[in-house]
């Protein structure tokens, strides 16, 4: 974890620029890490976070709350396109087990295939309790 002034100067900026930049990257929905009183701790992931959003100013031309917009819009869309992977991988993972069970199943003898019908008793008709009985009348 690097201090505010350990992370300007890696940076190559001014503290006062730094705390600038993360108060945009805050507004754009970034959270960093505070240690004792409330003073900003950064680490590496952070530090690569506050490279881009000062590339991004520089090569775009843009101030740095646009430039930190621009940056939390394409993390947002990453973190999405990662989880959608994640659910794809595990429906495939799903279908194998189903293709599984079905191909187990079909080699079952028919004797020991459990009939599913449901109980008798779940078809008989229940007498209606308290007020839905005075509304049937």
């Amino acid at each position: 974890m690097h201090t505010t002034k350990e992370a300007a100067a890696a940076l190559n900026i001014s503290p006062s620029t730094l705390g600038k930049y993360v108060m945009a990257l805050e507004g754009a929905g970034f959270r960093f890490e505070s240690g004792k009183r409330n003073a900003r701790l950064f680490d590496d992931k952070e530090l690569a976070t506050l490279r881009q959003l000062i590339d991004t100013a520089a090569s775009q031309e843009l101030p740095p709350g646009q430039a930190a917009n621009a940056i939390g819009q394409q993390a947002y869309i990453s973190l999405i396109e990662d989880r959608l992977a994640s659910i794809e991988q595990r429906q495939d993972q799903l279908m194998a087990l189903y293709d599984e069970l079905t191909v187990r199943i079909s080699r079952l003898p028919a004797h020991h295939i459990p009939d599913y019908t449901p109980p008798s008793f779940l078809f008989f008709s229940r007498p209606k309790a308290g007020f839905l009985r005075f509304l049937s009348k």
